[in-house]
């Protein structure tokens, strides 16, 4: 990892607008409360509220005394733990100035201001003479350029005892999707209909059927965080925590082959084959197809981590 980069990175992320309504999957409710059902057997409602669910199951009495996260953005999620009684402390970690102000002002909003230590630095260059609790990481794992070396710095910043949390984009490193991710993606455009296949910003154009690779360079050139290292987060986790328990929530469907169409799901009309879709996704990822997943461990103070890496790597092809 580069300062240039990190910068540029940073100066991407100040100036991130909000997203148009049904512009992602997570701004789809149905897709929201699917995952949520994968994470904690519950279809909640709420981005991340199921991997907040699995998190209160597993908290010590009195929750977790003290958190660390890394890329923690606006904190939104952070803060909702620590108003839930999850966490009663957290350290965030934020590269970009304008995303950590808007999480002071969130947190003085929700009264949680004084539990928190906000940083505007890279937590890998920062002294740390605590252990934590809890390590968590929320849509920031993928963000990072070296995965291994993230999450070796989790279990070197954890308490004996103390638990490794994730939920994240695990799928190919700068969204290079493989051959059968774009089939698959590819078959099932093809298979909708006309009228879920308009542009939403101009129905009178039709979305491309075929699903595409990015531009890398274009990718890196824009926010050279993203997905940096990306598929190699679930090898580093099963070398580093062996004893993590992994739950793959799908993707290649809700996230792929749906990218740019949301919008025109209608609520009421398509809810079957969005249930049907989702279906098929959920089929996949228990078949390993993946681009995202939920990781929990605890750390054990008498286990050196072993060398499972390139074994991982020979899996994932």
């Amino acid at each position: 990892m580069t300062d240039e980069k990190l910068a540029k990175a940073a100066v991407f992320w100040s100036n991130v607008k909000p997203a148009a309504p049904r512009t992602h999957w997570w701004q789809h409710p149905e897709i929201v409360r699917h995952i949520n059902r994968l994470v904690c057997g519950q279809a909640l409602d709420g981005q991340a509220a199921g991997f907040q669910q699995l998190l209160k199951d597993r908290m010590p009495q009195g929750g977790f005394r003290r958190a660390v996260s890394v890329g923690s953005g606006v904190a939104a999620k952070e803060i909702a733990l620590l108003v839930d009684g999850v966490v009663q402390a957290f350290d965030l970690f934020e590269i970009s100035e304008e995303r950590l102000r808007a999480s002071k002002r969130l947190a003085r909003r929700n009264g949680v201001f004084e539990r928190i230590r906000f940083h505007c630095a890279n937590a890998f260059e920062t002294p740390l003479v605590e252990g934590y609790d809890l390590v968590h990481w929320n849509s920031s794992l993928h963000h990072m350029f070296d995965a291994h070396e993230a999450v070796s710095w989790s279990y070197r910043n954890l308490k004996p005892g103390g638990c490794f949390a994730m939920e994240d984009f695990v799928g190919p490193s700068r969204f290079q999707w493989t051959d059968e991710e774009l089939e698959i993606a590819t078959r099932i455009r093809s298979l909708l209909p006309d009228r879920l296949m308009r542009a939403p910003n101009d129905p009178s154009q039709s979305l491309d059927r075929t699903a595409r690779r990015p531009d890398r360079e274009m990718m890196i050139q824009a926010d050279p965080s993203e997905a940096a290292d990306s598929a190699n987060i679930l090898g580093a986790i099963e070398e580093v925590f062996p004893n993590a328990g992994i739950i793959l929530t799908g993707g290649i469907v809700y996230s792929l082959a749906l990218d740019g169409l949301l919008a025109n799901f209608d609520d009421g009309e398509d809810a079957a084959l969005m249930q049907s879709l989702l279906l098929l996704d959920e089929t996949l990822a228990k078949l390993g197809h993946t681009h995202h997943a939920v990781a929990i461990a605890v750390k054990e103070s008498s286990r050196r981590p072993s060398s499972l890496a390139s074994l991982w790597k020979r899996l994932r092809g």
